[in-house]
This record gives C-alpha cells, structure tokens and sequence, in this order.
C-alpha cells in the first residue's frame, strides 16, 4: 500500500508538469515513461491518451480560429469599401456611442476646422457624442427605446440641427443582433441647408413671377383688344400685332418654364419635416417633463381618440415645447400642466393650461429671441427658427371659461391630413439569413468609458428583453429572462431612473412574461369554455413588483348558467392555472406562500362567486377578510376579457358606497403595524434570527401602501399603483400639493433603498433578494432621510385613524 502511495504521488507530480507547459509532440515531457510506474501501466496509458486528445483539440481549435478571424477581417473591409461608396454621411456606433466606422462624407461634415478636411484623420473610437452633442443622441436613443418598448414595425429618429455653417438631418436607427437585443446605431448625415432657405425663395419667386410676368401680359392683352376694335384694319397693321402676341408669348413661356423649374427644385428640398402623429409627440413631451424638468404635463384623456397628424422635426419640436414649459413654470410658479389638442380648418391647436395668472404675450416674443440648447459644436436655434421651420407660431391668452377659467399659450402648427406610405425599414435590422453587424468583433471591443446616459441604455437593453420575449416560440425561450433584471435595474437607478419608471419597466417585463405563458398554455389545452380574465394581484396588482417577489394572481371567468358546466370549465381553467403558475415559477417568479394563485381552486371561480367574495370581506369584516382586502382590492387585469374585471370594479365601488364601518375596520387593522422607529429616534430591529439587527423595509412601506388603498377606496380611484393613487388624491384635493410631493418622495426614497439592497445582493454576494436592510451599513445621510420617512409613516397613520376612527395613533 505504502508502494502504491508513493507511485501515485510521483504520478501526481507529472501529471501536473505535464499540464503546466504548453508542450508539443516533440518535446521530451510530451508523454510519461510507463518504465517509470510499472504498477500503475494501464492508468499510465489513459493519462498519455487523454494527453494526445488534448492536444488535438487544441490544434483543431487553432486552425479553425485562423481562418474565422480571416473571414471577420474581411468582412469588415467589405463593410467599410461599401459604406465609403455611399453619397450619404454614415457613422456606425456601438452600444456605448462610440464610432466603429465611419465614411469619408462623414468626416466632411464633422470636421470643425475646413483646412482639416483633406488630412487622413479619423473619429474611430471617439465618441458620437463630441461631434453630434449628447442631448440630441440621448434624444434619439430615448425614441429608438419607446418604439421598442412599442414593437413598432419601423424604428428609425429623425433630427435636424446646425453644425459648422451647414444644417444636417440625422437619421438614427438601431442595429439589432439575432435575438433583436439593442447591439449599437447607425448614424445618417444629410445636408439640407438649402431646404431651409426653400420657404423664402418660394415667396421671391412668386413676387418675381407676379412683377415680370405683367409687361409680357399687358402687351398680349393690348394687342388682342386692338385687333377686337379695329377688326377691320389693313392685314399689315393686324400682322404687327400678330407678331408681338407671338414674341410676347414666347417671353412669358420662357419665364413660365423657369420658374416652374425653380419651383420644382425647391419644393423638393423641402423635405426634412416627417409625418408623425400628434399625441405620440405630447406624450413624449410629458414623459420628459416629467424626468428632466419635474414638471407634471397632463394630456387630455380625449386625446387618444384623435388622430391628428403634423409635420415636424421630433427633435427640435419636443425640445421646443419643454423650453417653453421650462420658462411658463419659472414665470408662474407652477409645476403642474394640462394640454388639449384640436384641430380647426386645418390647422392643430396645442393648448397648454395652468392654474394661476396668464403670461403676457410680450413675454411670449422674448423667449422666441432666446435660444433652446446649448450645444458645444452645434449652433443653437431660437424658438422662433424652429416655430418658422414648422410653419407654426405661439400665442398666450387669458382665462376663460371654456378652459375652466385657466390662463393658456397655444401653439398653432399646420395639421397634415394627407395619407402616407409608412416610411421602409432601417437597413441595420437585418433578417436571420444575413451576417448581423453585431457579430464584428469591433461591436464586442473594450471602449472608452461610456459617455451615453446608462439609463438610456439600460432601458434600450430592457426593451430588446421584452422584444426577445415577444417573439419566443417555446417555454425554454423565456425561462431565465427574469435573472437579467438586476443589471438592467441597477443601471437604471445608478443613471438616475426614477423609481416610478423602473417598477413600471419590471411590471411591464413581468406582464409580457405572463402573456406569453398563457399564450403557450392556451396552444397546449385548446380555446378556453367561455370567456376569462387573469389578474394579478398584491404587489404586482399595485405595480410595484421588486427583485424579491412571488406569486399573487388568480382567474375569474364568466357564469356558466348551470353547476355542470361551471364545473367543467372550473376543471380547464385550474389545468390552465396550473400550468401558468408552474411556467411562472420556473421563470423566476416563486410559488405563493400562501397559495394565492390561480391553480387553487378557491382563486379560479366565476364572476358571480367573486362578486359574493367580495361582498363577504366587505360586510363581515373579520381579520382574514380584512387580509384578503388587502391583497384582493389591489387586483388589475392581465389577460382575457376586461369587461370581467370592470364589472367585478363596479361591484367593488358600488358595495363600499355608504358603507363606513368597512373603512373604520381596514384603517384600525392598518395602523395595528407601527413603523420601526422608536421614541428616542432609534431604528426598531430584529433581534434575533436570520435577520438579526435588520429592519424589513417592505413592511415599513405598508404604511404609505395602506394610506393611498383606503383613502382611493373611499374616492372610488380605479389605480392600483400607489403612486398613481396619491396623484389620483392630489387631483381630488384630498391632499394637498405639499403632502403629495412629501409622501411620493418618502415612498420612492424607501422603494430606492429596498431595490438597491436587493441588487447588492443579488450581484454582490451572489445570494437571494431578500426585503431586509442593515441600518449600520446606511451612510449617514441614508439613516438620516429614514428616520424622517418613518416619522412620516407615523404621521399618515394618524391621519387615517382621526378621519376614519375618530381616534389618534397611540405610541
């Protein structure tokens, strides 16, 4: 045995030199001596076999990596000779921003200095955004990301600026891999600045027209009324006149025929304005005020019936309408905006309304001087070039009492009723059957330090996640999309993404998630019995799931009209249940603790069986009922048939009208939880267990959660989101303006804390989310902002039990 031992160990020693080196067939270490461990032959065999296999990979791998770079290399010097053959401006960018390749037209137009521009010099690994300016690549990723977000058809930006004495359209559109995940861009450069100058020579060659064209018509006019005077005078005199209607003619056709030329070129430089459909501009315009100015611009919810469509450069139109925002919430003082659209004769009326005194037109004609951004190579362009460029003015008025007596500017653009084509797909998403430009290696190459907003960039990555999910074929295709969110999501937060959006953006993940699973199962058991919704429930109901979250949903499906048939179709869709909760949780979303889902039987019932649940929780009110309220009453529609859910919405507010007692119940059994902050401002902590000296932050939210259901119950408010449940509130003027910003602060900042805790953790030490935080590890300001929030909590609850009680919160 001893003898054996020592073998081996020698074995061992070898083996490891052996692997050590990058050894070659020739090389005297190539094999080991089976002279040297005559006991241990066979082994000694296998060992020198798997060491000649090895080594024949490698050889292969090599060889087959050799030509494969070969084939790279010269795909892309075909990518770069046809690009450079092309008139148009093209750069081609990555992810990141930063130019891959780029054309010689290209160079022409980026060039700051002229006398450069013959030099061999090149943008490669520079970024776009030195050249072109942040804001506006920021604007036309943020646009590539929404028709993303929409699966539109056609995915392509369109902006006009000025650079170096010349105006440029760009056109950007996304390159897109195999999987349709956002891989980098293609820029293309046209120089339209004769365009600009269309408008005003038009009208010249219209007064030059009017003036020149009289001397030729006067003469021809002269000589016509001469001959039907005198019809009798000598064929001498009647063939002077003849001649002169005959050169005269010729004149006016000359200039005819120059002018409809001139005509004709200059109305086909007039071409950089785009066909777009209104309302998509304003909600773009709102969901930016909202970000970047924290102006809330509230749309009319008539506008998405109307189908109103302009002519506009996106770019300078949006960023035009958020100046004029910008300066109306530093003249009036106010944050908050509402907007109308109509069109008469023609034309389209953007209304933008507040509350508050008018702004006087002088002031109006000051920002139209003023210019609108402030770019480092491009030249800025007033409101008023870009009003000019669309054919479009501003006006501000008084109050009236059409407008609810609110003061108002309104903008004043032509409307485009004519119908379009729909403009051809962008070359760079190609087809399965073509080499994708994200297999170049230069789209995979280590870059400078991006300069692109990561929020962007994270929600053009998200919205190729819910593209790749979309177009899944099968079950295997979705499971494990849910482990790419804490990436996204912590990039998201990092770039400055408010939290509203990034629960949106999982809500929006986790739906299209859930309609593709029931898609698949619906394939695999046949057409549902009769009609049938699937809601979701809790958190996910609110839409406010994090990266720590289960199951809570269930079914509710038409009545049958008898007990057998209803049987029956309870018996498909608790198969359906099954199956969807099953694929649910392989996908990353854990099975109910508490069995709320729709495989139970209890939570897949008809409509009627729903409404007397209801009804029970609403007029018995016990503590499960209680409990059930505040899981069930946050329920939002998923997929099926809505009208299922309406009506059960119906029943929910008419059953709670003129019932108190049900809100005194649901306010005493809210304010049962008190927040973790105790007298002397210390942080109440577990203090034992798995989570020994944390506090759970999600039950510390319940507060906030508690305050905005009961009080939207009350309201008869459709929302579920908290959020949107608080606006909902602030607009009824249920709270004030100062209350809402302090409590959707004070719930954001906790949800930041919670998500933020969980991505450590998730991405730091490769462990589960869990809704725990560790005070000791909050910075100080952290701790700080958090006893605040709770003392806030505090606050809500004893506004609850004083307006539902009667009675304050007690210590």
């Amino acid at each position: 045995m001893i003898i054996f031992q020592s073998s081996i160990q020698k074995l061992v020693k070898e083996i490891r030199q052996l692997s050590s080196k990058d050894l070659a067939p020739g090389d005297p270490l190539f094999r080991i001596e089976e002279k040297n461990h005559p006991g241990l032959k066979h082994l000694v065999y296998a060992i020198n076999e798997m060491t000649d296999h090895c080594l024949g990979l490698k050889d292969k791998k090599t060889s087959d990596t050799i030509p494969l770079s070969s084939d790279l290399s010269q795909e892309q010097k075909i990518l770069s000779a046809f690009i450079s053959k092309l008139p148009e401006a093209i750069v081609i960018c990555d992810v990141n921003g930063i130019i891959l390749l780029h054309n010689n037209q290209a160079k022409q137009y980026l060039l700051f200095e002229e006398n450069l521009r013959n030099q061999s010099i090149s943008f490669i690994g520079t970024s776009i955004m030195l050249h072109l300016g942040k804001s506006m690549i920021e604007h036309a990723l943020d646009d590539i990301n929404q028709s993303l977000t929409r699966h539109a058809a056609q995915i392509v930006s369109h902006f006009i600026f000025q650079l170096n004495n010349l105006i440029l359209q760009a056109q950007i559109a996304p390159v897109l891999n195999s999987s349709g995940q956002f891989a980098g861009f293609i820029v293309i450069l046209a120089d339209i600045t004769g365009q600009n100058h269309a408008e005003t020579q038009i009208e010249l060659l219209l007064q030059t027209l009017s003036k020149t064209a009289r001397s030729p018509l006067s003469s021809i006019r002269a000589a016509v009324e001469a001959m039907k005077a005198f019809p009798k005078m000598d064929s001498t005199r009647q063939q002077e006149f003849i001649n002169i209607i005959h050169k005269e003619s010729i004149v006016l056709s000359d200039m005819l025929n120059g002018v409809s030329d001139s005509y004709a070129s200059l109305i086909k430089a007039k071409i950089s304005l785009k066909r777009i459909l209104t309302k998509t501009l304003l909600k773009t315009i709102a969901r930016r005020a909202r970000d970047k100015l924290q102006i809330l611009f509230e749309l009319n919810t008539a506008m998405e019936k109307q189908r109103i469509f302009i002519k506009a450069d996106q770019y300078s139109f949006i960023l035009s309408v958020l100046f004029i925002l910008d300066r109306l919430k530093e003249t009036t003082r106010s944050s908050s905006f509402h907007c109308t659209l109509k069109t008469e004769n023609k034309i389209a009326l953007v209304d933008i309304l507040w509350k508050g005194d008018p702004v006087k037109p002088e002031t109006i004609k000051k920002w139209e001087d003023q210019p609108i951004d402030d770019q480092p190579r491009t030249t800025p362009l007033t409101l008023k070039e870009i009003l000019n460029h669309h054919h479009g003015t501003i006006w501000a008025y008084t109050k009236t009492k059409e407008t609810g007596h609110m003061p108002y500017v309104r903008i004043f653009i032509p409307a485009d009723e004519q119908k379009s084509l729909p403009p051809p797909a962008p070359i760079s998403i190609l087809s399965e059957s073509q080499t994708q430009l994200s297999d170049l290696k230069l789209f995979n190459a280590a870059s400078q330090t991006p300069d692109l907003d990561n929020r962007l960039l994270a929600e053009l990555s998200y919205a190729s996640l819910i593209r790749e999910i979309n177009h899944a074929e099968a079950i295997e295709q979705i499971i494990g999309k849910h482990s790419q969110l804490p990436r996204l999501i912590h990039s998201m937060i990092t770039g400055g993404t408010k939290i509203r959006t990034v629960t949106w953006l999982i809500t929006a993940l986790s739906d299209t998630i859930l309609n593709k699973i029931i898609s698949f199962a619906i394939d695999e058991l046949g057409p549902a019995p009769v009609p049938f919704a699937f809601i979701t429930l809790g958190s996910e109901g609110r839409k406010e799931q994090t990266l720590k979250t289960d199951q809570d949903n269930a079914l509710i499906f038409e009545d049958t009209g008898s007990i057998a048939d209803e049987k029956k179709a309870q018996k498909y869709f608790l198969n359906l249940g099954e199956k969807v909760c099953t694929w649910l949780d392989q996908a990353g979303y854990d099975y109910c603790g508490g069995n709320i889902m729709a495989k139970n039987p209890k939570w897949c019932q008809s409509i009627s069986k729903w409404k007397s649940y209801f009804s029970q929780w609403i007029y018995e009110a016990t503590p499960k009922d209680l409990f059930h309220t505040s899981i069930f009453f946050d329920f939002r529609f998923a997929y099926g048939n809505k009208d299922l859910t309406d009506s059960l919405s119906r029943h929910l507010f008419a059953s709670l009208s003129g019932w108190s007692g049900f809100f005194r119940n649901m306010t005493q059994n809210a304010v049962y939880f008190k927040p973790p902050i105790g007298i002397f401002q210390n942080f109440l902590v577990e203090k034992k267990g798995e989570h020994k000296n944390c506090l759970n932050i999600k039950m510390a939210q319940l507060p906030f959660i508690e305050f905005a259901r009961i009080y939207a119950l009350k309201h008869h408010i459709k929302e579920t989101n908290t959020q949107d449940r608080l606006y909902q509130l602030f607009l009824k003027k249920t709270i004030t303006r100062n209350e809402y910003n302090e409590i959707e602060q004070a719930y954001s900042f906790m949800m930041q804390l919670r998500f933020m805790g969980q991505i450590n953790r998730i991405l730091g030490d490769q462990l589960k989310a869990h809704n725990y935080i560790h005070p000791k590890k909050m910075s100080s300001i952290e701790k700080r902002m958090l006893k605040e929030v709770l003392k806030k909590a505090k606050e809500l609850q004893s506004k609850l039990s004083l307006d539902f009680t009667g009675t304050s919160v007690s210590e």
